[in-house]
């Protein structure tokens, strides 16, 4: 099988002592290893400022080619950044992962948020401020308790620290907070109610998909959040200092079998609502008033001790079988025939499905 394998000119490799970032050079030839061992003939190809031109003249030489695009995103001559799925799908090419739609819902925490509201799940109250106009700030100061306030764009929280939290109704401190966020990120602030009160409670719920839409859940991954430091003296939550370091996970959550069954029936109606592709992961907060929908990982974190593959790791799953899941379910997808050796390297993950 062809593939084209994308990634992006500005990254690095990381020192032998360091866990790689899946965002290294590293792990560009790591899987360009896992696909010539699994019989792919690898064509790879930076995105940068040629890459369109670049994939239109290997399309006219290849009758049936694959993309698997490892990079998010790719640089532009504007100097701002856009989806490496909006090129290959403008080029009109096979690819990898979700479209640019469904990672356009998961990158925009308030879009996300309209996707749980519409579905009728419950998620806390927000409201969006734009650059230049704090008007929403006073219009919602008869909030009560607590808001966080985050970058509406960003993952990884990005943007978040000890002072991301504070009183509904304090607007000066807001405005500061969201003229921060302005600032260094140059995009609007999500300014959202804070899920942190008596028995505060954090999940992850990571998902694999099929090509054909079935799913497999990975066990809950609970953020014990009693190992977490506190902020403010009262608050806990994932800052983006500790978020890569995991000595605070649970998995399984500490949860009733039937709260478990509940939340994997409402993100198969989330995964279908974005159309989530070969795997995603899903995170909520709850306290002693219920459980709430946060965020929608369209394209979650696949490094060594990401969320996802922790909770696979608990199943016995094995990471280049993890890795190689994805452009097998993208192959099938187009009806393109894997090779024989990559069917057998995902066999293990493509299992849990025949076994539910």
């Amino acid at each position: 099988m062809d593939t084209v394998l994308t990634y992006d000119p500005r990254w690095e490799y990381m020192s032998k002592d360091r866990t790689p970032f899946w965002a290294s050079l590293n792990t560009v030839e790591y899987v360009v290893k896992l696909l010539e061992e699994t019989d792919n003939t690898v064509l790879l190809v930076e995105t940068d400022y040629t890459f369109e031109q670049r994939l239109r003249a290997i399309k006219s030489r290849y009758s049936e080619l694959l993309v698997f695009w490892l990079n998010e995103f790719m640089p532009t001559d504007s100097g701002k950044d856009v989806f490496t799925v909006n090129v290959i799908e403008k080029v009109g090419m096979m690819h990898t992962g979700p479209g640019s739609k469904a990672l356009g819902i998961g990158l925009n925490k308030e879009a996300t948020k309209e996707v749980f509201r519409h579905l009728g799940l419950p998620t806390p109250e927000s409201y969006i401020v734009y650059v230049d106009d704090y008007s929403p700030i006073n219009q919602h100061d008869d909030w009560e308790n607590y808001v966080i306030v985050k970058p509406l764009l960003q993952g990884n929280s990005r943007g978040m620290d000890e002072f991301s939290v504070t009183r509904a109704n304090d607007s000066e401190l807001i405005i500061q907070l969201v003229m921060k966020i302005h600032d260094v990120f140059d995009e609007p602030a999500l300014v959202e109610g804070f899920v942190g009160g008596e028995n505060a409670k954090e999940l992850t719920v990571s998902i694999l998909i099929t090509h054909d839409g079935r799913t497999a859940e990975l066990p809950l991954t609970e953020i014990d959040l009693s190992q977490i430091p506190t902020v403010q003296g009262k608050f806990r939550f994932l800052t983006h200092d500790i978020k890569d370091e995991k000595y605070y996970l649970k998995i399984p959550a500490d949860l009733p079998s039937d709260s478990i069954s509940r939340i994997h029936s409402e993100v198969g109606r989330i995964i279908k609502a974005i159309d989530c592709r070969d795997m995603t992961r899903i995170d909520m907060r709850g306290d002693s008033t219920g459980l709430y929908y946060i965020e929608v990982n369209v394209n979650p974190g696949k490094n060594r001790f990401s969320y996802l593959t922790t909770s696979a790791y608990s199943l016995g799953l094995d990471y280049p079988e993890i890795v190689g899941f994805i452009p097998h379910q993208a192959m099938l997808r187009y009806g393109l025939e894997p090779p024989s050796k990559l069917e057998e390297l995902v066999e293990p993950v493509t299992a849990l499905f025949d076994t539910g």
